[in-house]
């Protein structure tokens, strides 16, 4: 393999940062499901999800009047879309008389003196900041307060909502906005509006299935993880941003008070809005983790995740390139590559090491963790038993986490499987990178030019060439941007030099005379009475299987 890719660094990082705050939208995606249940007296999946995508138009980062045209539409021009379970949460919360409506009150020319505004003033007094500062905070603690109250099962209702969401909620959005949304942006055809708006809506599902995740935690994580995403987003250090969110949850315990008035208001605006309305109704998708059950990881399933993101793909077209090096079914990152900025964005060169990553160098590790009973090792392997190497694993997520900061939350909400892709990456460490050119405070404006090869050398070599711009961007780099080997946990029997069984015969002559495993079914039919082909990873860990040396 053999690719170039130019990219706008760290956009993906201003995303996570808009999306990650419902103040960025007015109330929260889970308030807003919640005033939706509220309304209609009951939990239809449509409905739950239909009244958090009318802020799916924060997934559009390079047009700006795009977005913002999307923005008011969603939020004003409701009744454009026919009538359905998706069209009545939309209803609720809109911006006229909807939940947005008491959101934003604070705004008016003369504010009622009502819960939000008054919420607001009083942390914005308290601490000196701004009053937008303090809707930001607010609102996320009020998105809390509802899972406090309701528990983790109410994360799990939101996660199912979003996974619900398909084809047919697209086509709703589509029908109702794409040719109002050309008309009103300069520039913007119909089919780019269409395209578009489906990108937002398959952003968005995968935005609020992430949070309903999030809110399937303990409460002690959920405290844990947010004061690190507020210092980011308000400019703030951890501490502050700490001690703004336990004030904000001190005075927002009473909230529920005010959701069940902001409901009764909506409700006169929508008497009948309880038609059909079983929790049930809704699109169905087979749910991602079924394939891989209880297994440790799945490198297929997290390259995916990262090849199909739909936010991913709704970036500058520079950066599909990028996003294509991780297709599962040909990705092979992890040989010799080149960093150059100095024409201006960010050139990467990459060539693999011969064996595809996902399914086969990593999916060896990946066999070994999620089934040791599969194994057969040689006295003399190199392999560690599988408690060893699953403490391995497990310590080396823990220091990525570490390692990127603050962020990893967003990393982990924005890109599904990253992570685990990074990780795995860094538990075969091999290689080194050597940066001859990079910005520093002297000269910030230094092309970042920088070479290398192997597992660790890439993934080092991203963090510290990208450190400075990612700072740039959103006032923060990672927490560590000068990876060390020695944190890491490396596991190099996995390595195509390496011999996985200790049957004398390394991975790669392993390779080589067996079949590829490969991530996706093969199509077509095959000769039942053959044998099923040996595949790589199977014979690369049971020594009883060796392959022939001629």
């Amino acid at each position: 393999m053999h690719r170039n890719m130019y990219r706008k660094p760290c956009s993906l990082f201003s995303i996570a940062l808009m999306l990650a705050m419902p103040g960025a939208m007015a109330w929260g995606p889970s308030t807003h499901a919640y005033i939706a249940s509220c309304v209609t007296g009951g939990r239809n999946l449509s409905v739950l999800f239909g009244a958090m995508l009318p802020d799916c138009n924060a997934v559009i980062r390079e047009n700006a009047a795009e977005a913002s045209a999307l923005k008011t539409l969603g939020h004003r021009d409701f009744d454009r879309l026919v009538p359905s379970a998706l069209k009545t949460g939309f209803m609720t919360h809109n911006a006229e008389w909807g939940a947005d409506y008491y959101a934003h009150s604070i705004y008016s020319k003369t504010p009622p003196e009502e819960y939000s505004v008054r919420k607001f003033r009083q942390l914005s007094d308290e601490f000196g900041i701004t009053v937008s500062q303090a809707e930001d905070v607010i609102e996320m603690c009020v998105d809390i307060q509802i899972r406090l109250l309701l528990g983790p099962s109410w994360g799990a209702l939101i996660e199912r909502a979003a996974k619900a969401s398909g084809e047919a909620h697209e086509q709703a959005l589509v029908d109702a906005y794409a040719a109002e949304l050309a008309a009103r942006v300069p520039g913007l055809s119909r089919e780019k509006a269409e395209t578009d708006i489906r990108m937002a809506v398959r952003g968005y599902k995968s935005l609020a299935a992430t949070l309903g995740r999030q809110l399937q935690s303990g409460e002690e994580e959920i405290h844990a993880a947010i004061p690190p995403v507020l210092a980011m987003y308000l400019d703030c250090d951890g501490t502050q941003a700490a001690m703004y969110y336990r004030r904000g949850l001190e005075i927002t315990t009473d909230c529920m008070t005010e959701m069940d008035r902001i409901c009764a208001a909506i409700k006169t605006h929508m008497p009948d809005a309880a038609e059909g309305e079983q929790e049930e109704e809704g699109e169905t998708e087979p749910e991602e983790e079924k394939a891989s059950g209880t297994a440790v990881v799945d490198f297929c399933q997290a390259f995916t995740q990262v090849h199909e993101n739909p936010l991913l793909q709704g970036l500058d077209p520079e950066f599909a390139a990028f996003v294509e090096l991780l297709n599962p079914a040909t990705a092979d990152l992890n040989g010799t590559f080149d960093v150059n900025t100095s024409g201006g964005k960010l050139k990467i060169e990459i060539k693999g090491n011969g064996v595809p990553d996902a399914a086969n160098e990593l999916g060896l590790l990946a066999r070994f963790l999620n089934g040791p009973e599969s194994v057969s090792l040689a006295a003399g392997s190199a392999v560690p038993d599988h408690e060893t190497a699953l403490a391995a694993w497990r310590t080396n997520l823990a220091q990525l986490d570490r390692d990127i900061g603050p962020a990893a939350a967003l990393v982990e909400a924005v890109v599904p499987g990253l992570k685990p892709v990074l990780a795995g990456f860094l538990t075969l460490g091999d290689g080194k990178f050597t940066v001859t050119s990079a910005p520093s405070p002297e000269t910030p404006d230094a092309p970042v030019i920088a070479s290398g090869n192997g597992s660790f050398g890439l993934v080092a070599a991203l963090f510290a060439t990208l450190n400075t711009m990612l700072a740039r961007e959103i006032g923060s780099g990672f927490a560590n941007p000068g990876l060390q080997c020695e944190d890491y946990v490396t596991l190099a029997a996995f390595l195509p030099e390496g011999d996985a069984d200790g049957d004398g015969f390394s991975n790669r002559e392993e390779y080589k005379h067996a079949t590829p495993a490969i991530c996706a079914p093969q199509t077509g039919t095959r000769d039942e009475d053959a044998a099923p082909p040996l595949t790589y990873s199977e014979a690369a860990l049971d020594s009883r299987i060796k392959p022939d040396r001629q």
